[in-house]
């Protein structure tokens, strides 16, 4: 016969068991993620943009809810490395990281980067190699520029904390120019009204964005194909193609340099 003592036990035991699964599950369908504050129009200090857009509609596909916390891209980038967050928002897949993240087969898009002027001070070149000795070239702190960067003769990098100080030591001749992604560039240029003062001259590289996943995530290539998953689901139907024309056309930046 059995020991009916045990019966409450065993059926609190079978309620934390489903509790336990529940919790777990709910977890499963959220997804935590570090986003950068300062590369307008893919991500603004508020929380929007671009790539907010397109990373929470692709999760949304497939039943995940992003929560992401907005922070300087360095830092964002420390707390993936870390584990502290889930992923980090819009890095450039090269050498530099192809082998610290988890990437999905999908980049978000690419983005191209140019080399900056002050038109008053114009650097004579047509191309990044033929760059004078000693051009004090001016980059975000964290940033990805491409593999050859670190190849280019005669630079010697500045590195700042945003796009306004970049700008800014540029048009007091700080600087001898900047590497800036061009939808990005334009975006701080008009909000300054400096368009007559900065140009963009050459090009440095075309990167491929990506959302890139924690290593200490034993989840991360799960979470990296369900990220594949969702933005071919945006692409089968067409929002994706909504998606990033509203994003440019809200951005005032209808110019064709943001490539799906």
């Amino acid at each position: 016969m059995p020991n009916l003592n045990l019966l409450p036990r065993a059926l609190s035991l079978l309620l934390c068991v489903i509790s336990y699964n529940l919790a777990a599950d709910d977890m499963a369908k959220t997804i935590k993620l570090a986003a950068e504050d300062n590369w307008a129009p893919y991500a603004e200090s508020s929380g929007s943009g671009l790539s907010h857009s397109l990373i929470n509609s692709a999760f949304s596909r497939v039943g995940i809810e992003v929560d992401s916390i907005v922070v300087p891209y360095a830092r964002a980038v420390v707390m993936a490395k870390k584990g502290i967050v889930d992923g980090v928002f819009n890095l450039i897949k090269e050498k530099s990281t192809q082998d610290q993240f988890i990437f999905g087969k999908q980049a978000l898009f690419s983005a191209t980067a140019s080399f900056y002027q002050n038109n008053h001070s114009p650097l004579n070149v047509r191309s990044k190699w033929k760059l004078p000795q000693n051009t004090k070239v001016g980059i975000i702190d964290g940033y990805e520029y491409g593999d050859e960067l670190s190849d280019l003769p005669n630079i010697r990098l500045i590195k700042l904390s945003n796009h306004n100080q970049l700008i800014n030591l540029l048009l007091l001749n700080r600087i001898d120019t900047a590497i800036m992604y061009d939808l990005v560039a334009e975006q701080y240029i008009e909000q300054m009204r400096v368009s007559s003062e900065i140009s963009s001259t050459f090009i440095n590289h075309t990167g491929q964005v990506y959302l890139a996943f924690s290593k200490k995530n034993p989840e991360a290539k799960h979470l990296a194909e369900l990220l594949d998953t969702g933005l071919t689901a945006l692409k089968n139907d067409g929002s994706y193609q909504q998606i990033m024309t509203s994003s440019i056309q809200t951005a005032h930046h209808s110019n064709g340099k943001l490539k799906p």
